[in-house]
């Protein structure tokens, strides 16, 4: 991404590690299939300290299963971890974004949304990443510094331009 560019011309291609993952569990996002159970997905999650797991069904999203669903539909209904697998309680109307949707757009449509994740997917729908809320946080910080920093040396006549 160009130095100069400033969080509306951020793309979600600008902040995804890319690379298609694969159906298992790639590095760039968490996977999973719907006959695991919710406690193996949790144990997941802990380990590589994400809020949520794609699920998958073969190369195809099939939901999304995040700590709130845990919350909501597990540890509130008295269910069993250990006996629900994650295809009971995942969302299935699974919202994604391609790559070169503006990062701005999905910031919105997250906080619209009530979500924290969004699975990006390629022109086939194959998934390739995962955006969270955290991502654009951390993005809009960076684009912040940034612009403070060249206003400072504008202001000090340090500016290269």
């Amino acid at each position: 991404m160009n130095p100069r560019d400033g969080l509306l011309d951020t793309r979600v291609k600008d902040i995804i590690r890319s690379g298609p993952a694969s159906p298992v569990d790639d590095e760039n996002v968490l996977t999973t299939a719907p006959s695991a159970t919710v406690f193996e997905c949790i144990g997941r999650m802990a380990e590589r300290d994400v809020g949520s797991i794609v699920v998958m069904e073969g190369d195809s999203i099939a939901g999304l299963f995040t700590e709130r669903d845990y919350m909501q539909r597990i540890a509130l209904e008295g269910r069993s971890s250990d006996e629900t697998e994650v295809q009971e309680v995942m969302i299935e109307d699974v919202v994604t974004v391609r790559p070169n949707k503006p990062l701005e757009e999905c910031l919105r449509l997250m906080t619209r949304l009530r979500c924290r994740h969004l699975p990006v997917v390629d022109e086939d729908g194959s998934l390739m990443d995962i955006i969270s809320i955290g991502d654009g946080v951390k993005q809009i910080i960076e684009t912040a510094q940034r612009e403070t920093s060249r206003l400072r040396q504008y202001v000090t006549g340090t500016y290269a331009g």
